[in-house]
């Protein structure tokens, strides 16, 4: 069984990034004992990772609620979590997701989503910001946005953090789920993914979606791409 290993050097660089922190931020953490049957129980150390997250933030700014699929259906059904997607980590209503553990270099665009959720700072460029803010009043239909990683590439917390931006910006209209590719391979698979990150947008309602980069997409072109997906011009 992993575990998550933080020497106190990095302890107060998560702190010190951790005390930009404003408004509060909710993340709900999806888990079981077994992990969902899963061969290694990635669980355990995502749960170690929220405790500490929430040791090392300011205090009551970083909300974490715990609900094990088995036993809190409930909640599962509120969020609409699939158990075999477990460890997932919701934010909010789960208009950000995390389907695996944010692990391995994910962990900066974690920890940075919280910050810039918290601070209401996405770091987009204006007209961005304000076509996805028409969006979420035209859209009729949401917008999903899966982007698969894998703990060690480099570039696809840039990929995520993006995504991420886009699903607040849009007030949910555009769904970001972070897709850890080792722990679903039958996604990575069905996509044929090869390179990571790999983006995949999908109109709600539709049985799948495409791979519409391969790569970290330029923000003006993922824009395009959301808004074509939204019928929104």
């Amino acid at each position: 069984m992993p575990h998550i290993e933080v020497d106190e050097e990095t302890k107060e660089i998560i702190k010190e990034t951790l005390s930009q922190m404003d408004s509060p931020v909710e993340v709900n953490f999806f888990h079981s004992n077994d992990c969902g049957g899963r061969e290694t129980n990635w669980c355990v150390p995502t749960e170690e990772l929220l405790d500490l997250l929430g040791q090392l933030a300011p205090p009551e700014k970083l909300i974490i609620k715990k609900y094990d699929v088995v036993k809190d259906r409930d909640a599962v059904a509120k969020f609409g979590v699939e158990p075999t997607r477990i460890p997932a980590v919701y934010f909010g209503d789960g208009f950000i997701k995390y389907w695996g553990a944010p692990l391995g270099e994910e962990v900066r665009a974690f920890i940075e989503t919280i910050v810039r959720l918290s601070t209401k700072r996405t770091g987009l460029r204006a007209r961005t910001k304000n076509e996805l803010a028409a969006l979420a009043e035209k859209a009729q239909k949401r917008v999903y946005v899966m982007t698969v990683v894998t703990p060690s590439c480099p570039y696809c917390p840039y990929a995520v953090l993006l995504a991420n931006m886009f699903a607040y910006e849009s007030k949910g209209k555009v769904v970001s789920i972070m897709v850890e590719a080792y722990e679903n391979p039958d996604i990575a698979d069905q996509y044929g993914v090869t390179g990571v990150p790999a983006v995949i947008l999908m109109r709600e309602g539709d049985p799948m979606g495409n791979m519409e980069f391969v790569g970290v997409p330029p923000e003006h072109e993922l824009l395009a791409r959301v808004k074509e997906y939204a019928g929104v011009q």
